[in-house]
């Protein structure tokens, strides 16, 4: 697969965690594919449901935080290296996270996330 295509998907998951982060959840559908499955949350189905679970969360923890520090790119085959945590103090310690993420015709099919234990 070409560059052109890692650097799509690069964009589509920076586009993912930027709804996160604003709370704006209308690329939801252009972004995830219906049959989207995040596999550390499988009840969360679907540009629907993540939709949904970003306003859920959003509302009980407004101040949670993606910060993405990289995103990696094999063509189809995404990593998102970068931590959660409340508000914009980078100083702040967070959880490191690592999301592992397959693209499909320019949407997120899937992802796993890992998250560091120490």
């Amino acid at each position: 697969m070409s560059e052109a295509v890692a650097t799509a998907s690069k964009q589509v998951v920076a586009r993912y965690f930027d709804m996160w982060n604003t709370g704006d959840v209308s690329a939801a559908p252009d972004i995830l594919r219906q049959d989207w499955i995040d596999h550390a949350h499988p009840e969360v189905a679907g540009p629907g449901g993540v939709q949904r679970a970003i306003e859920q969360i959003r509302a009980a923890q407004p101040d949670l935080r993606f910060h993405i520090e990289r995103i990696l790119a094999d063509a189809d085959r995404i990593a998102a290296i970068g931590s959660v945590r409340r508000g914009q103090d980078l100083s702040t310690p967070g959880t490191g996270m690592i999301w592992l993420i397959r693209v499909e015709d320019e949407q997120m099919a899937e992802m796993w996330t890992y998250r560091s234990t120490t």
